[in-house]
């Protein structure tokens, strides 16, 4: 656990990584980062070199001018979180050790406890703050799930509506009139027309105005059946996105940000 230092708080690099990793100075360094990466012999413009974990580019037409880029640090807080309950416990161990030994506390036990003691608390601090992160996440999750599962509900309802309407059709209609009937449905900002509206309809193609209606009716079943289909795709694409980028956040979270020297 050395490598984690106790001044690191998990929920503002956590943060960062949610925030700031589309900000143009981070972008900068992904650009850096390739750069000295990926090579391409014709177009190579910069001398690369590597001193006290840092990647350094020189410019081969000015020698002075280096980009020195100290790359981020990374770790996987699922693994931490078991690592830290885990050191937790073992340090539990050690500080009641000190408090029940019958000897007397000596100025190095008293160094010892108050050493382990802050490790202790900086240990569990860590521990809560990725608790904090997952149930977070975890929350966001079940709302979207909740909201999915009754779209599913009204999806089912409207393919029921959009069959049951569509059965009671007496009438086939050609389909120009269809589209038409569909087009007139969109400029009445997705809405049946008024009564004097279907009888007009249904003079023009001397159709029942019934008939008329009824295909409304179809027609108004099937645009929230499409609307709530759509609306479902979102929501599985919002979820898909949000667990992706959960995973990679959280396996591969920044603990260290990166700097650019120009």
């Amino acid at each position: 656990m050395n490598s984690i230092e106790d001044e690191l708080n998990i929920k503002e690099m956590y943060n960062y990584q949610l925030e700031e990793l589309n900000n143009e100075e981070y972008k900068k360094y992904l650009k850096y980062l390739s750069i000295y990466f990926l090579k391409d012999y014709k177009k190579e413009k910069y001398i690369k070199d590597y001193l006290d974990n840092k990647y350094i580019l020189i410019d081969k037409q000015n020698l002075s001018k280096k980009i020195i880029i100290t790359p981020s640090d990374f770790v996987n807080i699922h693994k931490l979180y078991i690592d830290l309950k885990k050191y937790s416990d073992e340090l539990l161990i050690r500080i009641s050790n000190i408090i029940e030994s019958k000897n007397n506390i000596s100025e190095e036990n008293r160094l010892d406890f108050e050493y382990l003691k802050k490790k202790y608390i900086s240990f569990q601090e860590k521990t809560k703050d990725i608790e904090l992160i997952n149930n977070n996440y975890y929350k966001e999750l079940e709302l979207l799930l909740n909201i999915k599962i009754d779209k599913l509900d009204n999806l089912v309802k409207y393919y029921k509506k959009r069959n049951y309407e569509y059965s009671q059709i007496k009438v086939m209609i050609t389909e120009n009139l269809k589209n038409k009937l569909i087009k007139n449905f969109k400029d009445n900002n997705k809405k049946i027309p008024s009564i004097s509206e279907i009888n007009k309809i249904a003079k023009e193609n001397m159709i029942a105005s019934i008939e008329i209606e009824r295909w409304f009716n179809w027609i108004e079943s099937v645009f929230f059946y499409m609307l709530v289909k759509k609306e479902i795709i979102e929501l599985d694409k919002n979820i898909n996105d949000k667990e992706k980028n959960f995973d990679i956040n959280t396996h591969y979270m920044i603990i260290k940000k990166p700097i650019i020297e120009e």
